[in-house]
């Protein structure tokens, strides 16, 4: 049986049923979990409203009676008593929404009943978010969220960025990518022609001199994410974070997904989960980490990229469920990408200084938003409870756009710049734009 719970009740006074309406087979069925309020000297009734005719009203059980009061109306009132909590489920031979529900317990078979309007469906809603100030990026937010993305250029022919999504409850999801500062491979090249091997930092003085950007660069071998987190990311942390704990950590290799790229590629990364506390409040977060190199003749070039979600203790859950819609909606528009990726390629053609890395960051850098943003945001969001994503095609755009399947998020509907999943088929937006890809 496929049943989905509703969501909170708007409710007048206790107790609080919690309705189920769910489709099966072309039918809709009702049900009411266990509920204290009915014993032996009491007597319970649901009343259901369609908004077309309703045929084959039947009850589930032997100790309650359905009976349709008019063509779109069903009375269900438990006619025996029993030593167990009250369950009702009526069966509807349609698949029209039921526009409302009662409950009536009535104490001792007086009559004096009250009544309690059934549940919404439980829902979160979603606002298109457009970078205000280049235009570069778009994603959906949880409504009552704010969004910002800071796009970094470090070096002349480098590009990066940084991507927040904030909400109530420490909520927050983000992504760096890449992690600064940038890292080159020591080399025969950086040793001998310009004195470079193991110096660890390269000042931004020294960097600014070179005609090369504003950050300093530091050299070091290539470090695995799990040795990238440990060594740069995790000393970083606590020095800001001084409560910072790992509670659990593992190296995991991700599918490569990106820029049509559905392949059979995995690369590695490193998923931890951890917590910390601020204000005398518990804060839990899940990060996943990735480290990239490139290559051209003998100059390598490497850095880490972090994609993470967290928020207080209790309401993690919640919040993962949200953010997982950005980081999985978050995409970066094309024209943006041509015009950026020029201006990076005319930079590296007028620099001399360290050889082959200018180009080498000019042709990789767009590269990783392609990679790493979409291939981070699957890892990190399946890895949560094995939670399964559905492509859908934006029809209106002919985009595709990829979504988490939650117990409250198992439905989704897209009216322009307004996205909502629901725990039950109930397309009250009258929308029409999303096409379940398969």
């Amino acid at each position: 049986m496929f049943l989905l719970l509703l969501s909170r009740p708007l409710y007048a006074q206790e107790p609080k049923p919690e309705f189920v309406i769910g489709q099966r087979d072309g039918e809709t069925l009702t049900f009411l979990p266990a509920s204290s309020t009915a014993s032996e000297t009491e007597s319970d009734q649901i009343t259901l409203t369609s908004l077309v005719p309703m045929e084959n009203v039947a009850a589930a059980s032997d100790w309650e009676d359905a009976t349709i009061a008019e063509s779109n109306i069903v009375t269900s009132t438990l006619v025996k008593n029993v030593d167990k909590p009250s369950k009702f489920l009526t069966r509807i031979n349609s698949t029209e929404d039921m526009t409302y529900s009662s409950y009536q317990p009535v104490p001792n078979n007086t009559g004096n009943a009250s009544t309690i309007e059934s549940q919404v469906p439980k829902e979160s809603r979603f606002v298109k978010w457009t970078d205000p100030k280049e235009k570069a990026a778009t994603a959906f937010i949880p409504e009552g969220w704010n969004a910002d993305l800071q796009i970094i250029r470090p070096y002349n022919s480098m590009t990066g960025f940084v991507f927040f999504a904030r909400g109530s409850e420490n909520s927050l999801v983000y992504v760096f990518q890449p992690f600064m500062p940038l890292y080159l491979l020591p080399s025969k090249s950086l040793c001998e022609t310009h004195n470079i091997c193991f110096s660890s930092i390269i000042s931004a003085e020294k960097i600014r001199e070179m005609s090369l950007g504003n950050a300093p660069i530091a050299v070091s071998n290539f470090k695995t994410p799990e040795q990238y987190f440990t060594s740069e990311v995790l000393p970083m942390l606590r020095k800001n974070l001084n409560t910072y704990t790992v509670e659990s950590a593992k190296s995991v290799y991700a599918l490569v997904y990106g820029n049509g790229n559905n392949s059979t590629d995995r690369v590695p990364a490193y998923e931890v989960d951890y917590n910390f506390n601020v204000e005398n409040k518990k804060i839990s977060g899940r990060a996943m980490i990735f480290t990239r190199n490139y290559t051209a003749d003998d100059t390598s070039i490497w850095n880490g990229f972090i994609v993470g979600i967290e928020s207080s203790e209790k309401n993690f859950d919640r919040a993962f469920q949200q953010a997982a819609v950005t980081l999985l909606t978050l995409q970066f528009e094309e024209e943006w990408l041509d015009s950026e990726r020029k201006v990076l390629l005319e930079n590296a053609n007028t620099s001399q200084a360290l050889g082959a890395i200018p180009e080498l960051m000019a042709n990789s850098t767009l590269g990783d938003f392609y990679l790493i943003v979409p291939t981070a945001a699957y890892k990190l969001v399946t890895s949560y409870n094995n939670t399964m994503i559905a492509d859908y095609l934006d029809k209106a755009s002919g985009k595709e756009l990829h979504l988490p399947l939650f117990p409250e998020l198992q439905h989704w509907y897209l009216d322009g710049d307004q996205l909502v999943g629901r725990d039950v088929r109930r397309n009250l937006m009258n929308a029409s734009s999303l096409e379940l890809l398969f």
